[in-house]
């Protein structure tokens, strides 16, 4: 018989206890705010669940560490402990330190370090319990002589349960030095053997200062499918327990630097999606569908009749019609609420405000809008940028908001909701603004711009954006509004989408990232100019117009402008930008393609316009190199390359000719 590798499931359990993690770090995040006595049972659940996996998956120092934490969740359970902000940020700090253990599991390193090893015995000092260094664990004996003898007599049907006695064996050896000895007396003959029951029984003797209440928890899930005594190998009474706030805290940043690592960590998420059966019973009728309409097909590739021409027109048009709901089908299934994104800021902002000194409300708004799971993957490097940078230095100090009229409690917003075919995410605060004249003098320092230089309220915005810009008179570990501000830029317009400010003094700023729902395909509009073909996305386009030669205007440096709905707009020729040959020069030959992002609009001159086209986006970038004013490519169906427009960095660039 093959033995099964139990290294199988590590994948399934990682990701399982991580969502268990998650709960927890809520449930704690709750209870801080005041939640009722029920969340300390989640919690406390979630725990024993993450300490029976990981006794089962072979990683004792997880279980050892989760043990001491469930038995100080179990001292308030119970009552003979009340919640308290001391052991909230003790929880708190063993969620994060879980969450290193399993980053170390998966990448095969050895889970426990100095940190996990304090971690535990301040547990341990929490719940009265006392815990042998990792260090000590190869000597024969511990130096205390207690310990318990306990009879485990598993009933015949256990292993139909689902419950395996190694696993609690397992368990047992997390918390202790352990000698079993396995009872055979009722194993049967081999013919009589019923492989599916279990037949033996084991006598344990455990060593170490464990509580009765610790063994009984191992036992908890199968008290009714076993025979179980426990007797204590030497009475010991156990010494006083310390009062919680004697135990060591991290330094004032540890929290913040750990919260932060988790809600940037959406980028490293693994592979993996859950779906809902109702999306996959759709694809299985779609699915079908399909089988259907092939065997309608199919029968015209063996017996073609002219005079059945419009039934296999019929058939053709089904087909298109059930591929096109095959693609949204499967493109649901990528689809996910940011909500798994948003969830992660909570503590962020908890721990960032308790070292700034701020009070700070944070306000979730959206957090079903659903998108793209790899634009979701990438988006929180730059929402922890924005939030961090919004509390350290938009959100004023509580004395500073009083001075200035407001309340002691600033308001973080993080919205996301849908806009045509893209996703919106807003940023917002109540704190101060930008500081304008900062803003000016450090630009005029770093040569931006020239003393004296009349700037609107948005080009000032534009400035925070350039590469090492910051007003910060300080280096702190928290960015000034403006430091790596690039980066953020640079990261959602590599998403195919892009970021803009808007703040008023004393009232607050808010930064909107806009993103395409999708990163793999895009219904367009194919534009012929010269001999290329590009694809101009149709969520962008508002009309397109033909305009005879007097109705443009020739402005200084070059451009061109028409009017528009009452209003002047640019106009960008495809052909100068991109080098084609052979374009049509004259404006009244071409046509004009009104298209917008971010509110502002301009016209992009082509040949003429070919069709509607769905094209399956392909990385220019990773094939070739970044082009401006370009997002990817895609390959027509006579197997050519179309490149795709990137309508906000055309109009970008056309902001940035127009600024010189």
């Amino acid at each position: 018989m093959s033995s099964i590798s139990i290294a199988q499931f590590h994948k399934v359990f990682f990701e399982e206890s991580l969502e268990g993690l998650d709960a927890m770090e809520s449930a704690l995040l709750a209870l801080d705010d005041g939640g009722d006595a029920e969340l300390v049972h989640s919690i406390f659940r979630a725990a024993h669940s993450i300490k029976g996996g990981s006794a089962t998956f072979g990683f004792p120092d997880m279980a050892a560490l989760t043990h001491e934490a469930e038995s100080l969740l179990d001292q308030v359970r119970d009552g003979r402990r009340a919640i308290d902000k001391s052991i909230i940020e003790l929880m708190l700090r063993t969620v994060d330190c879980l969450r290193g253990m399993f980053d170390r599991a998966q990448s095969g390193q050895p889970l426990a370090n100095a940190d996990s090893e304090n971690l535990k015995q301040q547990l341990a000092a929490a719940a009265g319990n006392s815990v042998p260094a990792t260090a000590t664990k190869a000597a024969a004996k511990p130096a205390a002589s207690s310990g318990w003898i306990i009879q485990f007599r598993p009933h015949a049907g256990m292993l139909a349960g689902g419950n395996d006695p190694l696993r609690l064996l397992r368990e047992l050896a997390a918390l202790g030095q352990l000698v079993v000895e396995a009872q055979l007396d009722r194993v049967p003959t081999l013919e009589a053997l019923d492989p599916s029951e279990c037949h033996l029984g084991w006598r344990i003797e455990l060593t170490g200062a464990v509580s009765q209440d610790a063994i009984k928890t191992v036992f908890e899930w199968v008290e009714d499918e076993c025979d179980l005594s426990i007797e204590p190998l030497v009475a010991v009474t156990p010494p006083p327990a310390p009062a919680v706030e004697a135990v060591a805290t991290p330094a004032a940043g540890a929290g913040a630097a750990a919260a932060t690592t988790r809600a940037a960590a959406s980028s490293n998420d693994a592979g993996s999606v859950r779906v809902a059966i109702d999306k996959i019973d759709g694809l299985i009728d779609l699915v079908g569908e399909l089988v259907i309409t092939q065997a309608m097909l199919d029968q015209f590739r063996e017996d073609f009749d002219p005079s059945r021409l419009a039934m296999l027109q019929h058939g053709l048009a089904q087909l298109a019609r059930h591929t096109r709901s095959l693609q949204e089908s499967v493109m649901g299934i990528r689809m996910l609420p940011i909500g798994s994104v948003f969830n992660r800021f909570p503590r962020l902002v908890r721990d960032l405000s308790q070292k700034l000194g701020k009070q700070v409300k944070l306000d979730l708004v959206g957090e079903h809008t659903e998108l793209d799971k790899t634009v979701l993957e990438k988006i929180g490097d730059p929402l922890v940028h924005l939030v961090r940078n919004a509390i350290d230095h938009g959100l004023e100090t509580p004395d500073k908001r009083r001075a200035a009229g407001k309340g002691d409690m600033g308001t973080l917003r993080l919205e996301a909701f849908h806009r045509g075919g893209s996703i919106v995410v807003e940023i917002s605060d109540d704190g101060a603004g930008l500081n304008r004249d900062a803003i000016i003098a450090k630009a005029v320092q770093k040569g931006l711009i020239k003393s004296g230089d009349e700037l609107s309220d948005e080009a000032v915005g534009e400035l925070i954006f350039q590469p090492g810009f910051s007003t910060a008179a300080v280096t702190t570990d928290l960015s000034g509004r403006g430091v790596g501000m690039d980066v953020v830029r640079r990261n959602v317009v590599d998403l195919g989408g892009n970021v803009s400010i808007k703040s008023r003094a004393g009232q607050g700023t808010t930064f909107t990232i806009t993103l395409p729902l999708t990163l793999a395909i895009i219904d367009g509009l194919r534009a012929a100019v010269g001999g290329e073909c590009y694809i101009v996305p149709l969520v962008s386009i508002v009309e397109s117009v033909q305009l005879r030669a007097d109705a443009v205007r020739s402005v200084t440096g070059g451009g061109e402008l028409f009017r528009f709905r009452g209003e002047y707009r640019p106009i960008v020729r495809l052909h100068q930008q991109f080098g084609c040959d052979n374009a049509r020069q004259k404006i009244e030959e071409g046509l004009v393609i009104v298209v917008e992002a971010d509110g502002t609009q301009i016209g992009l001159f082509v040949d003429e316009l070919v069709g509607q086209q769905q094209a399956v986006v392909k990385s220019l970038e990773a094939n070739y190199r970044r082009v401006d004013g370009i997002s990817g490519a895609t390959i027509l169906a006579d197997g050519s390359v179309a490149l795709i427009v990137d309508v906000a960095g055309l109009i970008r660039l056309q902001s940035r000719r127009k600024a010189a």
